[in-house]
Parts: C-alpha cells; structure tokens; sequence
C-alpha cells in the first residue's frame, strides 16, 4: 500500500508510480477549477454543466475534497484514515462482495473489456475504487493535452460527438471514480443521475448535473482546456434554438432522466496481502 496525500493506492504493484502521478496532475487541473467555481459570475464553462449559481459552493467543496481527500467514510483495511482507497485487482478474489449473490471485481472487469473502473455502491458507503487491468493495458492516454476542446454544432446547438474526446483520458475517469465517491458519501442518496454523453449531461437541469458525475468531469476539463465553445443555455427549461433535426453523435432521448441504483453491495471481503511499501 502507498499514500499519496490521504489517498490509499493499494496492489496496484509496478502501476502505482502512474496512479500516483494521475493524482498529482489531477490536483493541478483542479486548482483552477475551484477558483472558477467560486466566481461570484459563472463562467460559461460553469453555465454549460450546472446552470444555477447557487449550486456553486456544494461543487466547489466537492472539488476542494477531493483535492485534499477529505475522508467521508470510517477507516477501514487498506483505508486507515477512512480516505478514498484505490484498489487495483489484477486477480480473482482480491475484492469481493454481494449482489444477489456473490462477485468478483476481477471476474467482472474481465466481462467487459470497456470497463477500466468502478465504484461499488455500498449502504452506508465505502470508501473503495476499483482499477480495473483495462485501465492500465488499453490506449487511453493518461493526461489530456492543452487546449483540449469540443465544438459545438451551432444550428442543432449541441457539442459535436458524444464527448469521449474531452473526457477520455485516464486523470479524467480517475476523476469521475472519485467523484461517485464523494457524491454518494455526502449526500447518501441512491437515487441519482447516471449520464454520460455530453449533449445529455448538458441538457440536465441543475439539480440533476449536481448530482451527475460526469457533469463534474465535463466542467473540469473545459476549465482545463481553456475552452470557449459552447451550446447556447437553456432558457425556461426550453432550449432556445429547437430545431428537430437529428443529430448522429447523439442517440437516445432528448432529456437524460434519473437512474436509480436499485442494487446496493454487501458482505465486502478485500483479499490481497497485507504488505508494506509498493505491494
């Protein structure tokens, strides 16, 4: 097991120095971001991801947490503080639990090789995020190049593509496993927005992108990238430009709504050696 700052790294072996330097690069892109975030005026990048302004201090305390890794939950192994705990599980039955029956973090990550990561939802919460193999052996580069930026499609006003090119970046999925963290510690709720396509996130209300992990991320890396572009807000709950045309990049219905999280995971059993140093 490694700290780095009150974070928990744990069997992540000769893959630890990159996690490490994720959050490193992670808490630097956010310092911005929690400067923007406290603006008495919202910046466009604020206005596009969460509307309303006096959301501002929840999320920019969400960003400051995780940029100090404020422990929301009790300590447990391989979390002595109680802080967010990166768990890397590169064989069967390193972290196990119930959901209708046993799993296996590793058996389920191998089921689908697009998965990289996840956080498990446990009542009350847990503080463990699950690095999957894929994280580390797919082509997604680790941090995003400067002036990275989406545009928009100004007769449709939406961003063009789903937003995979901004937000598909290794420091930035470490964000969004964070982030569900965060989200679900503080607020407790099991009934929150799951939306990833950028056009959906854009048209949630305010509410529903305060709650939304990925809003979080989309913000982020706009403060990030410096970027500019954007659809035109919404007005009255009515996109100002409605023109019904149908846009490729963006399938599914028009407005994102609520997921509830209708399976809560139990009877936690984490396997790996208790070793010091680099495990």
């Amino acid at each position: 097991m490694v700290m780095t700052g009150q974070y928990s790294i744990v069997n992540c072996a000769g893959n630890t120095s990159l996690v490490v330097n994720l959050f490193n690069k992670l808490y630097s892109a956010l310092l911005p971001v929690i400067q923007d975030a406290g603006s008495p005026a919202p910046s466009p990048a604020y206005t596009a991801f969460f509307k309303d302004p006096s959301y501002a201090p929840f999320i920019s305390a969400l960003f400051q947490n995780i940029t100090t890794g404020v422990p929301l939950t009790p300590p447990a192994p391989y979390s002595f503080n109680g802080a967010a705990t990166i768990l890397c599980v590169t064989a069967p039955e390193q972290f196990t639990y119930s959901i209708d029956g046993p799993r296996d973090a590793y058996t389920d990550c191998l089921a689908n090789p697009t998965t990289t990561s996840y956080y498990p939802g446990f009542l009350p919460p847990k503080q463990y995020i699950v690095l999957c193999p894929s994280f580390f052996t797919s082509n997604i580069v680790s941090i995003p190049p400067p002036s990275n930026c989406l545009t928009v499609t100004t007769y449709i006003n939406r961003f063009r593509g789903n937003g995979l090119s901004l937000s598909g970046y290794k420091m930035w999925i470490l964000l969004v496993m964070i982030t569900h963290y965060y989200l679900y510690a503080s607020t407790g709720l099991v009934n929150i927005t799951s939306t990833n396509d950028v056009n959906k996130c854009f048209r949630l209300g305010a509410e529903e992108s305060s709650l939304n992990v990925n809003n979080y991320a989309y913000y982020a890396a706009s403060i990030y990238g410096n970027c500019k572009d954007f659809p035109i807000p919404l007005a009255n709950g009515r996109e100002l430009l409605e023109i019904d045309v149908e846009d490729p990049s963006d399938n599914g219905p028009d407005v994102a709504s609520p997921a509830t999280v209708t399976f809560i995971a139990t009877d936690l059993e984490i396997g790996v050696e208790d070793t010091t140093g680099t495990p």
